[in-house]
């Protein structure tokens, strides 16, 4: 079960961003490793009970069939055995011995096919999906950096329509932006092509003046904190989920009271009913464990985050209180975050509305609502949606958030 969770994260689409960002794919391998030679154990085990001696039962089969042949070539050879019978009797003797090793032929066969498969696509896959690297890399800012995009247009591999184009903006050294616009405006994009799980068609991305084609991708990487909407939900201990390669029990445990998520379970007990002791949380307590794991990376040495939509499955005043706490978590850092909800957008030092892949409103939050422009259409509009109860059942809508 181990094994095959672990060839899971490695393998599947919706795990791969947080496999590459974290770096945990030598942690990964290392695990599946380490419980796949576990389990060849027990099968090599039951497999020698069950065959005996590998190598008595080679030669006695020999034996057997050197007397057969030798007998038959005598006995065909004087006349007594017609060339049918000999080739009747010869051909029993190779299917009684397949027989003997039927279990060893099945594993050899199984044993080569993968074998072929792997030489056959690894230089395709080698070259499918392969980013630029620099020849001679950069080592990333070892602070928070300046992040600059310049005229940048990207398209999907799938798509047929950029999804940015010509995207101009500049975020300050350990500044925290807010990014908002419709869907489809391209604020995901933006975060994936800082992460570099994609590159730019045309355009620049400057990390304090360095085109980021040239920075050490996983360097870089390393320095990077995020969290998608689809983030993992890790069939593994509360430990691992706040922090995949280890970190010490007070950074995790700092990391978790900053999210608000201290406290849902032990550091060691699993995070899936399937396992003794397992705790199934709920989906804004996961998006919390989520949050804390791009701050214990903050707290490892990252200095760029990258917020998409974190706290999507909490109310309004959860998603307000918790951004607060990693707005206070980060704020040595560079810090990008996508949401929809005003209450913690307006929290934010920057903001910057994007529409149809560019950007058409930056500032402070003052400044965009004086502007009477895209962002306070959308301001005004979710406030006159925001509607509580008050402690008699009655709606009270507030006009501010």
């Amino acid at each position: 079960r181990h094994t095959s969770y672990a060839y899971d994260l490695a393998t599947e689409p919706t795990a791969a961003k947080e496999v590459r960002l974290f770096g945990i794919a030598p942690w990964l391998f290392d695990r599946f490793t380490r419980h796949r030679l576990d389990l060849h154990q027990l099968q090599y085990e039951a497999t020698r009970l069950r065959e005996k001696s590998l190598t008595a039962a080679l030669l006695i089969v020999l034996a057997a069939n050197s007397l057969l042949f030798a007998v038959l070539a005598e006995r065909g050879y004087d006349g007594r055995l017609d060339l049918q019978s000999v080739v009747t009797y010869a051909g029993a003797a190779f299917g009684a011995s397949s027989i003997a090793f039927g279990g060893l032929s099945w594993a050899l066969d199984g044993a080569a096919a993968p074998v072929v498969a792997i030489c056959r696509l690894e230089p395709e896959m080698a070259a499918a999906g392969a980013l630029s690297r620099a020849a001679s890399p950069t080592a990333p800012p070892s602070e928070a950096p300046e992040i600059r995009f310049r005229n940048v247009t990207f398209t999907y591999p799938t798509g047929s329509r950029p999804v940015l184009e010509g995207f101009d903006l500049t975020i300050p050294a350990g500044a925290s932006l807010a990014i908002v616009g419709q869907n489809g405006a391209g604020k995901t994009t933006i975060a994936k092509l800082l992460c570099r799980l994609y590159d730019p068609d045309s355009g620049l991305i400057e990390i304090d003046g360095v085109d980021l084609r040239d920075l050490d991708l996983a360097a870089w990487r390393s320095r990077l904190a995020a969290v998608f909407q689809d983030f993992v939900r890790y069939d593994l201990t509360l430990r691992d989920n706040v922090a995949p390669l280890g970190g010490d029990t007070h950074l995790v445990e700092q990391a978790l009271d900053r999210a608000g998520a201290l406290g849902l379970a032990g550091l060691d007990a699993p995070m899936a009913k399937g396992y003794p002791g397992g705790v199934d949380l709920s989906g804004g307590q996961w998006q919390r464990v989520a949050l804390a794991r791009a701050i214990a990376k903050v707290g490892g040495g990252a200095h760029v985050v990258l917020l998409d939509e974190p706290t999507a499955m909490l109310d309004v005043r959860g998603e307000s209180e918790i951004f607060r706490r990693v707005l206070g978590a980060t704020s040595e850092a560079t810090t990008i975050l996508v949401s929809h909800r005003f209450s913690t957008v307006r929290q934010a030092e920057l903001i910057c509305v994007v529409e149809h892949g560019r950007v058409i409103e930056f500032g402070v939050h003052h400044e965009l609502m004086a502007l009477r422009g895209r962002y306070r259409t959308m301001y005004d509009l979710q406030a006159s949606r925001f509607v509580e109860l008050d402690e008699h059942g009655e709606e009270i809508v507030h006009e501010s958030l």
